[in-house]
This record gives structure tokens, sequence and C-alpha cells, in this order.
């Protein structure tokens, strides 16, 4: 379990300081990109899958796995908010990045913007309550 649970904890704080990055910096630069260009950036972009999608994968088997061990209440919460995380991503964040390849607005930058918020607290609280259970083991 302790090796599921390091590699767990990885993925996460991986995530929540990509997230946070993506947050403060990469999409509001997006506004900075000439609309007329910003499809092909948007295409170019799509990129960044290739390093998020497996991180998520490990991510979630782990998650699963923990819970499977510990029915406890703070990994149901952990498991929730990743379920949280992967709506946001399935539901608002991949369908606008997939508008913004084809036609980009600011109105729609910012609403991915601001949709990511979602993501970014879950993978922030996930991050402290792995910390939590860290330092319960830790004890």
């Amino acid at each position: 379990m302790e090796k599921v649970l390091i590699i767990h904890i990885f993925t996460t704080i991986f995530m929540t300081g990509l997230c946070w990055f993506v947050q403060i910096v990469h999409y509001p630069l997006f506004h900075q990109i000439n609309l007329k260009d910003f499809p092909r950036y948007e295409r170019k972009n799509a990129v960044t899958g290739f390093i998020t999608v497996p991180i998520m994968v490990i991510e979630l088997l782990t998650g699963l796995y923990l819970l499977y061990l510990n029915q406890d209440f703070l990994y149901f919460t952990n498991v929730a908010l990743l379920g949280i995380i992967g709506l946001s991503t399935a539901l608002l964040q991949v369908p606008m990045h997939l508008k913004l390849m084809n036609t980009a607005s600011h109105e729609l930058i910012s609403k991915v913007t601001n949709t990511n918020w979602i993501r970014t607290i879950s993978w922030t609280v996930r991050s402290g309550i792995l910390m939590v259970v860290l330092y319960g083991l830790l004890k």
C-alpha cells in the first residue's frame, strides 16, 4: 500500500502544481494570442494531453485502489473529488478546448479559465487531504 500511496501522492501533487500553473499563467496568456491565430495554436496546445492523460489515469487507478483498501472518509472524499475533476474535464474543459480548435473568442477563453477553477480547487483540496493521510501514517 505504501508504494501505491506514494505514487498517488506524487501524481496528485504534480497535477495540482500543473493545474495552478495553467490557471494563473497558461490560460490568462490565451488572451494575448490573436484570435485569428488561436485555433492553430490550440491544436498545437493539445499535445499537453500526452502529459496529463497518463498521469490522471495513474492518479485515478491508484486512488480507487487506495479506497478499496481503506473505506474511510478521507479516501472516499479523495476519490469523490477525482470524480469531480474527471467530470469537469470531460464535460467542460475538453469540449471547450475542442471548440477553440475551430473558432476562438475571448468569451470562450474566459469560460475555459473560469471553469478550470473547479479542477484547480479540487486538486488543491485533494493534495491537502493526502497530506493529512500521509501525516497520519507517519505518526
